[in-house]
C-alpha cells in the first residue's frame, strides 16, 4: 500500500513539475534547399497499364478462347449506353449483333462517351453475364 501511495504523490509531482508553456518552433540556420513536387504524370500511369493489352476480336468471347480477368484490348462503336455500361459493337463486323458490355471504371480522366463513338476499351475482361454477352470492365476508353 505504501508503494502505490508513493507512485501517486511522484506521478502528482511530475504533473505539477511539468511545463504548461509551449515550446516555440525552434528556426534552423541552415539554408534549406526548396526542391518541386514530383509530378505523376497519369499518361506515363496509362500507358503502363495499356503496355501489355492484347487486342481481341468478338470471336474470341464468344468462344470462351479469353482468360477470365486477362488484359484485353476491343475496338468497336458504341451502340447503347445504360447507367454506366457501354453496348459496344465490333469494329470488324459492324453489320452483325456482336456486341460486348462494357462497364465504366475508368481511371484518370472521364470525357463523355456518347452512341455513334468510335471506342478503343483497355480493360480486364470479365466473363460472360446471365445472357450470355461478354463484359469488358474498362479502365480506359478512348474514343476515336
Amino acid at each position: 500500500m505504501k508503494k502505490l501511495f508513493m507512485l501517486m504523490i511522484i506521478a502528482a509531482f511530475l504533473v505539477a513539475c511539468s511545463n504548461d508553456e509551449p515550446k516555440e518552433a525552434v528556426e534552423s540556420t541552415e539554408p534549406t534547399e526548396e526542391t518541386a513536387p514530383t509530378k505523376q504524370t497519369s499518361d506515363g500511369v496509362e500507358e503502363g497499364l495499356k503496355e501489355d493489352t492484347v487486342e481481341r476480336e468478338y470471336a474470341a468471347f464468344a468462344n470462351d478462347e479469353v482468360p477470365i480477368n486477362s488484359k484485353v484490348k476491343f475496338l468497336g462503336k458504341v451502340a447503347a449506353i445504360d447507367q454506366g455500361v457501354y453496348a459496344v459493337q465490333s469494329a470488324a463486323d459492324e453489320s452483325s449483333d456482336e456486341i460486348i458490355y462494357v462497364k465504366d471504371i475508368r481511371l484518370g480522366e472521364r470525357t463523355d462517351i456518347l452512341e455513334g463513338f468510335d471506342v478503343s476499351v483497355y480493360g480486364t475482361y470479365d466473363g460472360k453475364d446471365d445472357k450470355g454477352v461478354p463484359v469488358i470492365k474498362g479502365i480506359f476508353i478512348d474514343a476515336d
